[in-house]
């Protein structure tokens, strides 16, 4: 199960930093739109990303996400991508992060091949 502070910053307009190994073993990160759900962080992205290249190699990650409450609190996240899905899944992911961004539903097609990652939590450190 997915701690319950880390869960409510993941569905909170967090931002949000994901790391991955690229394949020198050098570090990859990029700013994602983060959600979740009982037991795992969810993040979003599509086929054509280096992240997800990264991440069908070599599935550890790791997530920083900034408390939009105060700047000096974060958690950072070490774990693992679990599972990749595509298909009606991956647009639910984009639709929800979308309009918890935007407010509002999107009116154009997501770009690409979407995928969602779905990320298992091996441990977690707070900083304050």
């Amino acid at each position: 199960m997915l701690d319950p502070q880390v869960r409510a910053l993941a569905l909170a307009r967090s931002q949000v930093v994901l790391g991955t190994l690229m394949p020198d073993g050098r570090p990859h990160t990029s700013m994602v739109w983060a959600h979740a759900d009982d037991d795992h962080l969810l993040i979003g992205t599509n086929k054509a990303r280096q992240k997800y290249r990264n991440v069908v190699a070599d599935p550890r990650v790791s997530v920083l996400i900034l408390d939009p409450e105060d700047d000096r609190r974060y958690v950072e996240v070490r774990g693992r991508v679990e599972s990749i899905e595509t298909g009606e899944a991956a647009l639910e992911l984009v639709r929800a992060t979308y309009t918890k961004w935007t407010g509002g539903p999107s009116t154009r097609p997501a770009e690409g091949e979407r995928v969602l990652f779905r990320i298992a939590t091996e441990r977690f450190s707070w900083k304050v």
